[in-house]
């Protein structure tokens, strides 16, 4: 014998006006770095007040190591938490500075590295010195593309923060693969 079975009405319709927000789709949690699409982010240039040379080899030894060690593994994990403005030392760069930032990576990479509506940000870690400047892809996943390296802070100056002898540095990274 077989049952029959009763059907139970559904009483309650969905509803059709629930929306994603798309920019919130394309974030992921996870944010990766592409260190190869712009191969000269670390070049060390002087520009105006500006640069990124060394003070010794000890000092370019001791940065490169906080960002292989920290800042990068800090950038990836913060995840959605840069864009929802919650980490620290991490934001868009604005005004005067993205102007600097522009002449800097045009100066590196050449003058048809990224149009002018490009976003720029600037990224720290817990390391808080060392700044990373560059841009983000949101697709299917976020990749940030590293453009150059703010060793001390210079983008935005602190009379506090900066070294007041920076201007004598001159060790590049040039130096670094010359030896």
């Amino acid at each position: 014998m077989s049952k029959k079975r009763k059907r139970v009405g559904n009483t309650t319709k969905p509803k059709t006006s629930v929306k994603l927000d798309p920019s919130q789709t394309k974030i992921s949690n996870l944010i990766y770095i592409d260190l190869v699409k712009y191969p000269n982010w670390t070049k060390s240039i002087k520009m105006g007040e500006f640069t990124n040379h060394f003070k010794d080899a000890d000092e370019a030894l001791r940065h490169f190591y906080l960002i292989i060690n920290r800042l990068i593994p800090d950038i990836e994990s913060y995840g959605r938490d840069i864009f929802a403005g919650k980490a620290d030392h991490c934001h868009k760069i604005y005004g005067d500075q993205r102007n600097l930032a522009y002449k800097i990576i045009r100066k590196i990479h050449g003058e048809k590295t990224l149009d002018e509506d490009s976003e720029l940000w600037e990224l720290a870690g817990k390391t808080e010195e060392i700044r990373i400047i560059g841009t983000f892809v949101n697709e299917s996943i976020t990749i940030f593309y590293p453009l150059f390296i703010d060793h001390h802070h210079l983008l935005y100056p602190s009379k506090f923060y900066n070294q007041p002898d920076y201007k004598t540095y001159s060790y590049s990274t040039t130096d670094i693969f010359s030896k």
